[in-house]
């Protein structure tokens, strides 16, 4: 049996695709010929972080980093303070669009998301071309170069969904906020990355995403709307349109969040997981990115769950897509039992759930570490140190300590066994809390 032919980044040294033409992770550029074509189209090899300087490819818009605007190679010299203005600009514009995919570069997310990530602001709204049928650009829209994606806005797909702007990139798929024309409502779509078409199994894992999410119906995780793909090859996933933040993003611009708000938000979680678990789902990539908090009109920071890009199958006989003895997941939230390619079930959602809690109260995770190595040593093998240490107000510690000790043991058998068992705990913690407070 032949190998698939891949090649290495050579700055996150991730293999990829020997097609691609840049890092779906990094931006970097992997080949003279995607130099040549680059430079052809746009002047310029690749765009440019005035602040970290870091390098992407010419289609991205903020840096993943530290979210500045990004400029093209030739352009950095011309703008040396570009980056703390395009910061504010950024954290301005995302009041406005909000969409199911993490903000932060995807360490193992879509994943694999949530979970690099852009969200475009206004700017890119207002340069929206006419609407014009997807189908008149055909296959030269297709490129399997990974550059295709800005020529989507302002296109129709399907004959109902305009293509408005670019919400956010990852290393599976690109995610648009669009307009159903029918409807008149604004819904998200995510498509696959181009320079994935050629590959089955990455076709593959985002079909699974798009039908597993589509088999799940709770207030608490995100509604797929419509499944197709484009000119039959690059598929897409339509979903509600989110109006809030990621919880990852609430916790970066607060600090840690009071105890009332996180016994609220891991209630919605545990109903959300209930639903996905009941349905034989496990999520296997929990994280603060993958959890949006809409602003319903009746209350702030309703949870939903979103990517479920990499989950799996328990029941029946769902085809495992990802190879014995490599991780799926980010390393601050993966499960000791995903390292050792054990069976996973319930139980490592769970898991994810105890260093999310732990994180919101703290505004810091459990396990943290300068290489990925070294956090995912942390959780084989260390025990989480006292929250005490990032919060000294926590000395005599906290109400979460006993529910956040039980979630974070290593052996699964000695967790929280369902969602339904720790909702019930943390229900009975958020009624002293109000009845203390009261």
């Amino acid at each position: 049996m032949t190998s698939q032919r891949t090649q290495v980044c050579p700055t996150c040294k991730r293999n990829l695709p020997a097609e691609a033409t840049f890092c779906g992770f990094d931006g970097t550029v992997l080949n003279p010929a995607a130099n040549k074509l680059t430079r052809s189209k746009t002047g310029s090899i690749r765009k440019y972080c005035p602040q970290c300087h870091k390098y992407y490819p010419p289609y991205a818009a903020f840096c993943s980093t530290d979210r500045s605007a990004l400029v093209f190679e030739q352009e950095a010299t011309q703008m040396p303070g570009s980056g703390n203005d395009s910061t504010a600009a950024w954290n301005g514009a995302q009041n406005d669009e909000k969409t199911g995919m993490p903000n932060r570069a995807q360490s193992g997310a879509i994943a694999g998301s949530q979970p690099a990530v852009t969200r475009s602001g206004q700017s890119q709204s207002q340069n929206v071309s006419p609407a014009v049928d997807f189908d008149e650009e055909g296959d030269e829209v297709l490129a399997s170069s990974g550059g295709y994606m800005t020529n989507l806005i302002g296109k129709t797909i399907d004959g109902k969904y305009l293509i408005e702007s670019m919400l956010g990139e990852g290393g599976m798929a690109v995610v648009y906020l669009s307009n159903h024309t029918v409807m008149e409502r604004r819904v998200v779509i995510k498509v696959m990355q181009g320079w994935l078409l050629s590959n089955k199994k990455s076709i593959e894992r985002f079909q699974r995403e798009c039908k597993v999410t589509a088999k799940l119906n709770h207030p608490n995780i995100v509604t797929v709307y419509d499944v197709g793909d484009i000119n039959g090859k690059a598929p897409y996933l339509v979903m509600e349109y989110i109006q809030g933040e990621s919880l990852a993003d609430k916790i970066h611009r607060q600090g840690a969040l009071s105890f009332e708000a996180t016994a609220d938000i891991i209630i919605q979680l545990c109903s959300g997981l209930q639903e996905a678990h009941a349905a034989g789902i496990i999520h296997r990539d929990l994280k603060p990115d993958n959890v949006l908090l809409q602003n319903k009109s009746d209350r702030p920071d309703w949870v939903k769950i979103v990517d479920f890009g990499i989950s799996h199958l328990v029941h029946g006989q769902a085809q495992r897509l990802t190879k014995t003895g490599r991780m799926v997941g980010t390393p601050e939230y993966i499960a000791p039992e995903q390292l050792k390619d054990k069976p996973m079930d319930m139980r490592t959602d769970l898991y994810a759930l105890g260093i999310m809690m732990y994180e919101m109260l703290t505004g810091q995770v459990p396990f943290g570490g300068e290489s990925a190595e070294a956090i995912l040593m942390k959780h084989l093998l260390e025990m989480p140190q006292p929250m005490s240490v990032h919060k000294p107000e926590f000395e005599d510690g906290t109400p979460f300590d006993e529910i956040i000790l039980k979630l974070l043991q290593k052996e699964p058998d000695h967790r929280y066994q369902t969602a339904q068992e720790l909702k019930i705990d943390v229900e009975m913690l958020q009624d002293k809390l109000k009845a203390k407070r009261a």
